[in-house]
């Protein structure tokens, strides 16, 4: 009897051993199990599969970057030497809205690339082109967006617009909207981004506890109501919490930077968002990064952001993108 209990308890550790040994095994040690690296589809064998100097497991954990490609955004840098290799995509948690975002470095200089889809009955997609001062400020946008509308006998729409200086003080700005095409050219403060992408002026600086960016964030949805289109935005880095993030490799746990960004608006003409927000209206914004070394490393995990709306009722509300990785 006793020999017997013996032998099944080195059975079920040896089957136990085995198991642990496939599940966990890392041939390469390049940060990713086997298991792991058939789900990405990299070389088990090879610790950099794609050959850019970087590790496998540093590639996905680390840099956010695809270990099966060199240059992962295709701006012709390779992952290692590009300050911004990245190419991730952001779904807000309603499931309505969608960003798939790059930061590139060409003949243009430094440039955003966003296609976002919003999905709310009708459906919206940006092409989203703003280029960019070494600070991260928008010196101009060029997009298309496409409305495909839920009614059948609406006919759909697409158009092209752009953000373009006239001179140091103005902008001229083109925007396809629900009714038509708006134009205006406006006082332009500098040192702006646009709604849809000025959480991106926190790469300008690595970020640290205690650094604070002041900006200003240009609303192109309520400028064509008459309201004053630019808020200040305030950006304080007040420190790092652990964040766990899901991946499709399984949870992972960063060290993470917490931001608090506060948004200042004139107070607005129309009475009801007048009534809403107050006499002073402020809103109060997060937005979690990784806590790395520079802008390879510093990655933007998740972030609230405003929108507006006049129909088909008006409202205020906020979008809270989380990256998918």
């Amino acid at each position: 009897m006793r020999l017997l209990a013996v032998t099944t308890m080195l059975a079920l550790l040896f089957v136990g051993t085995a198991y642990q040994t496939s599940f966990a095994q890392d041939a390469d040690n390049d940060g990713l199990t086997d298991a792991q690296e058939k789900i990405l589809g990299t070389d088990p064998n090879k610790s950099d599969t794609d050959g850019d100097g970087l590790p496998d497991g540093d590639e996905y954990f680390v840099y956010f970057t695809n270990p099966t490609k060199s240059d992962t955004d295709e701006d012709g840098i390779a992952d290692k030497q590009d300050p911004y290799p990245r190419w991730v995509r952001y779904e807000d948690l309603n499931g309505v809205t969608t960003s798939t975002d790059r930061i590139t470095q060409g003949p243009e200089g430094l440039r955003l690339h966003q296609f976002v889809e919003v999905k709310a009955g009708n459906v919206i997609t940006i092409d989203w082109h703003s280029f960019l001062h070494p600070d991260f400020t928008m010196r101009e946008a060029r997009f298309k967006i496409k409305f495909d509308f839920l009614d059948p006998n609406r006919p759909d729409y697409e158009g092209e617009g752009y953000y373009k200086p006239v001179d140091t003080n103005q902008m001229e700005i083109v925007l396809p909207t629900y009714e038509g095409v708006f134009k205006a050219t406006i006082p332009w403060p500098g040192r702006a981004m646009a709604y849809n992408d000025w959480i991106y002026h926190l790469y300008s600086r690595p970020l640290k506890v205690g650094q604070i960016y002041e900006y200003n964030v240009f609303f192109s949805e309520i400028i064509r109501w008459g309201e004053e289109p630019f808020a200040r935005a305030r950006a304080e880095v007040l420190g790092t919490e652990k964040f766990v993030l899901e991946t499709k490799l399984g949870r992972r746990e960063y060290t993470a930077f917490a931001v608090k960004i506060t948004m200042k608006f004139a107070t607005f003409k129309d009475p009801f968002f007048r009534a809403f927000l107050g006499p002073d209206p402020e809103l109060v914004l997060r937005a979690v990064f990784t806590a790395g070394e520079s802008s390879q490393t510093q990655v933007l995990l998740r972030y609230t952001t405003p929108f507006f709306r006049i129909t088909p009722t008006k409202s205020v509300g906020f979008s809270d993108f989380i990256i998918a990785h």
